[in-house]
């Protein structure tokens, strides 16, 4: 009788085997997550394109961008008596909180269903009557690397659950001139082109495609998409002489050497408002990189090391000539 020449694995083949499948798959992981964050920041840079989109909607239909917040019955910060500031709005009553400039955008993503139901002229952004639409997560106003919650229910927000957004204005280049009316207005060096203190057309923007007017962020807490308190931010930290610096470059002069201050970037604490504190400013969970909106609606991720000079430029209403911008936009 002729034996049979066939023969099974070892175990010791086998587990040869097993190694090398366990190498490959270990050496294919990071690519193919590496592929998904990829397709994740595009998704990104779509949502921020579609929102700049909805901007030159609004604007084609009202001639001017909209304030970063607004109060009942439509006025602007700067239209409101006695003196608006972030710093007390956010440490005061939820209530007297005004309304986002992504609650006037509604219409322009498809959300117009929600916009129609809200009464703006008879109540403040947290009415109770707004906690039906406040609650909504929209998808659009979502960065798909995000890793946070869908919703925060932070003390400021008085246990309101309120739906975040990973989107928000740039409303000035540093926390003091955002603060104060009469710089963010006056500056055009330092002041951003959605804040709360006024409203803007294109004529403003002296090169609307170098001018960056939305930033994404990953905030946790200070981030409901229906509220306009945090609905701007500032892009760098700044030292004592920047609200005054911001008042004397209103003809766009050059910032002097040291009031540049700090980009923040993907910075933790942000800034600190009163008894508040924003964790994040501009950030993302896209590695080294932040996306940007310009104003002509094309999208830029920039990276977390950009010079402070260059990132000023970009996001204050009169960018300078940059020069060469090189590896800084990926």
């Amino acid at each position: 009788m002729r034996r049979s020449s066939k023969r099974g694995f070892t175990l010791v083949e086998m587990l040869v085997v097993i190694a090398i499948i366990g190498v490959l798959i270990a050496l294919l992981l990071p690519a193919i997550q590496a592929a998904r964050e990829a397709a994740r920041r595009a998704s990104c840079s779509v949502k921020l394109k579609n929102l700049a989109t909805s901007l030159h909607t609004y604007h084609d239909n009202f001639q001017k961008f909209p304030p970063s917040a607004f109060r009942m019955g439509g006025k602007n910060m700067g239209e409101i008596t006695p003196q608006w500031t972030m710093s007390s709005q956010v440490a005061g009553a939820v209530a007297d909180a005004p309304y986002s400039f992504l609650v006037k955008l509604l219409p322009y993503f498809e959300q117009g269903h929600i916009y129609d139901q809200i009464q703006f002229n008879t109540q403040e952004a947290f009415n109770a009557n707004n906690t039906q639409f406040m609650s909504k997560s929209i998808p659009v106003l979502n960065c798909p690397s995000y890793r946070g919650p869908s919703a925060t229910n932070t003390a400021g927000y008085s246990g309101k659950a309120a739906a975040l957004t990973n989107y928000k204005a740039l409303g000035a280049t540093t926390l003091a001139c955002l603060q104060a009316s009469a710089n963010v207005r006056a500056s055009d060096l330092n002041g951003g082109t959605i804040h709360p203190f006024e409203t803007y057309s294109f004529n403003t923007l002296k090169s609307p495609t170098q001018t960056s007017i939305l930033a994404e962020t990953k905030e946790e807490e200070y981030a409901a998409w229906f509220d306009g308190t945090t609905a701007s931010i500032p892009g760098l930290t700044g030292d004592a002489n920047d609200t005054g610096q911001a008042a004397n470059n209103a003809n766009g002069t050059s910032v002097p050497a040291g009031t540049q201050g700090t980009v923040l970037l993907n910075v933790t604490p942000f800034v600190t408002l009163t008894t508040v504190e924003l964790k994040w400013g501009p950030s993302s969970e896209h590695p080294g990189l932040v996306n940007h909106a310009n104003g002509g609606t094309e999208t830029r991720s920039i990276a977390n090391d950009i010079d402070p000079k260059i990132y000023r430029a970009l996001i204050s209403r009169r960018p300078q000539d940059n020069g060469d911008i090189g590896d800084f936009f990926k």
